[in-house]
């Protein structure tokens, strides 16, 4: 074990979770979070050897994170500018209406298509806040009706039977699992693709049966998606466009 290593780790920062059912280490990396999980009876000092010995990796896979670059585009709402849902972005037009007295959205032609009342004569600040109402009213629609089909299928293939499922803006997470058996799913899980989507869906409805992210609980949800790692990654990487 070289000492530098060591004295590298002692300076960095990583979030050591212990187990008494777990039997093996294991290290989870992302952008900005170092993840250690050990047995109950490793110690500081074995947590920190561990760690040491996988400096360079850990490094190297930051380093890979920051570098790559999202699929998602960060939204603007301006005329022009890209929007997320189910994983594309799509381009907005923003047009006047001249027919009607209401404001709408569709997308069609794989485009946002945002109908104003008075386009020309509103305040560029209150246009960016109307387009983005607009569309989060539709994304709240769709979420609704995508993630209500999903549970229900997916809870059929887990084999448990939440009690309901509550869309809303978390702030902090993508979806959860409560005592009472509803599943919780982030509104803004809706711009990410139909395989994230399940993860996330699945993942909680795993939570259903095993509550805590045990190695018991990593196992049965890796029957249902075997490249769970590769859906968080992609969440890592694009997440902050999609809050």
């Amino acid at each position: 074990m070289e000492i530098k290593n060591l004295t590298l780790v002692r300076k960095l920062k990583y979030n050591l979770v212990r187990s008494k059912r777990r039997k093996t280490s294991e290290i989870i990396v992302d952008e900005n979070e170092i993840t250690l999980r050990i047995p109950f009876d490793k110690s500081i000092n074995d947590a920190d050897k561990l760690v040491a010995s996988k400096i360079k990796w850990i490094i190297r896979k930051q380093k890979e994170y920051r570098e790559r670059e999202p699929e998602i585009a960060k939204p603007k709402f301006l005329q022009g500018s890209t929007l997320p849902y189910l994983g594309k972005n799509y381009q907005i037009l923003i047009v006047k209406n001249g027919k009607h007295d209401y404001n709408k959205i569709k997308l069609e032609n794989d485009k946002f298509i945002f109908t104003l009342v008075n386009t020309n004569a509103t305040m560029l600040s209150n246009k960016l806040n109307l387009v983005k109402s607009l569309y989060e009213d539709w994304l709240y629609a769709q979420a609704s009706k995508i993630f209500e089909e999903k549970t229900e299928h997916f809870r059929k293939v887990v084999n448990v039977s939440p009690q309901e499922v509550v869309v809303k803006k978390l702030k902090n997470r993508w979806g959860s699992a409560t005592g009472k058996r509803t599943i919780n799913l982030n509104l803004n899980l809706i711009k990410a693709p139909e395989d994230v989507i399940d993860y996330v869906i699945i993942h909680e409805l795993c939570h259903l049966i095993i509550k805590k992210h045990s190695h018991h609980f990593w196992n049965l949800l890796k029957k249902y998606v075997d490249d769970y790692k590769a859906r968080i990654e992609w969440l890592e990487v694009n997440g902050r466009y999609l809050i």
